[in-house]
């Protein structure tokens, strides 16, 4: 398929600041905390497979349009795992994005500040919601996310990173919400948009189409720093996300609301991106080991025990003919 994402550059977000690495990231690892949240929301919606659209086109941008090589990218199982941006699409129904954003406005009470990479969020939201609990389990919503992506997708057995709920709200000046410049320790992240375009003012999500290894350095009149045209209610974009920079500027007016997934693919496991200071940068270090730990433990079968782990169905290669 084409690509038919927007190919507008904007100066102004090379201004946005990066995630810190070396020392900086050591102590934010040492200064973070994991939130403690004093409940679950109540009157919540009951998921159903239901919510999941049954005929899903999207465009794909592959990673050697990004300057990756074949070679250096898992391969196995008879495919090469290129996917670099799939979407945006709708994945759920309307009435399912109606839900998913009812439940995640209700959790916004329990959102915490953070300083590493998003202003504003709320992390594990699976173990606080039974309806996103359901969804991210549900065999049908997986494989339309693994079919997107062109492997047999779960439930990352990382629980603390695997939902992350952002939110921006717009400011004028002051310290403003954003996305700061960042790859994601995660391989295959998916972002549903919670709100119309029209009721907020920037919160652009922005992406650099290059290699990681060159991204320093560069201005922003680069054309390779473009946007993704994910305005709409529902759009959902899967980024390869531990491959691609990307942040979001600030929000000036209004709300914006994403719901940010992060999937694992248990037949390439020994090939994860996920590094510990990545995860610890964000989480703190004593949250991140018990994780981490159960990450690496050693497997005999990884799909059948990734999946068990993570609490899912078992999605497989034939799944995806």
């Amino acid at each position: 398929m084409t690509d038919s994402f927007s190919g507008a550059t904007k100066k102004g977000t090379m201004e946005l600041p990066r995630t810190a690495t070396g020392f900086d990231q050591l102590a934010h690892a040492i200064r973070a905390r994991k939130p403690r949240y004093d409940g679950k929301i109540s009157s919540e919606p009951r998921w159903e497979s239901a919510f999941v659209r049954q005929e899903i086109s999207h465009p794909v941008i592959k990673l050697q349009e990004f300057g990756y090589r074949a070679e250096e990218l898992n391969r196995g199982y008879g495919v090469i795992d290129d996917t670099a941006v799939a979407g945006p699409t709708q994945l759920l129904t309307p009435e399912g994005v109606f839900r998913l954003k009812d439940v995640c406005d209700k959790l916004e009470a329990y959102a915490a500040g953070s300083e590493f990479i998003v202003t504003r969020r709320v992390r594990s939201a699976d173990l606080m919601s039974p309806f996103i609990n359901n969804m991210i389990r549900d065999r049908a919503f997986l494989l339309a996310c693994s079919r997107m992506v062109g492997v047999p997708l779960i439930p990352h057995p990382l629980r603390t990173p695997t939902v992350q709920i952002n939110y921006f709200e717009g400011r004028e000046t002051g310290d403003r919400e954003i996305a700061k410049w960042h790859r994601d320790g995660m391989d295959y992240v998916f972002t549903i948009q919670l709100n119309e375009g029209g009721e907020y003012e920037g919160g652009r999500f922005t992406y650099f189409k290059g290699r990681t290894d060159e991204f320093e350095g560069i201005g922003g009149d680069d054309p390779r720093i473009v946007e993704a045209d994910c305005d709409a209610l529902g759009a959902t974009l899967f980024i390869h996300g531990s491959h691609l920079f990307h942040a979001v500027t600030p929000v000036t007016a209004g709300r914006r609301v994403t719901f940010v997934l992060s999937l694992f693919c248990p037949y390439f496991s020994r090939q994860d991106s996920n590094t510990f200071w990545h995860l610890a940068g964000d989480d703190g270090i004593p949250a991140t080991i018990p994780n981490w730990l159960r990450l690496k433990w050693p497997t005999r079968n990884p799909a059948m025990d990734f999946s068990l782990r993570a609490g899912s169905p078992m999605i497989s290669w034939e799944d995806l003919q």
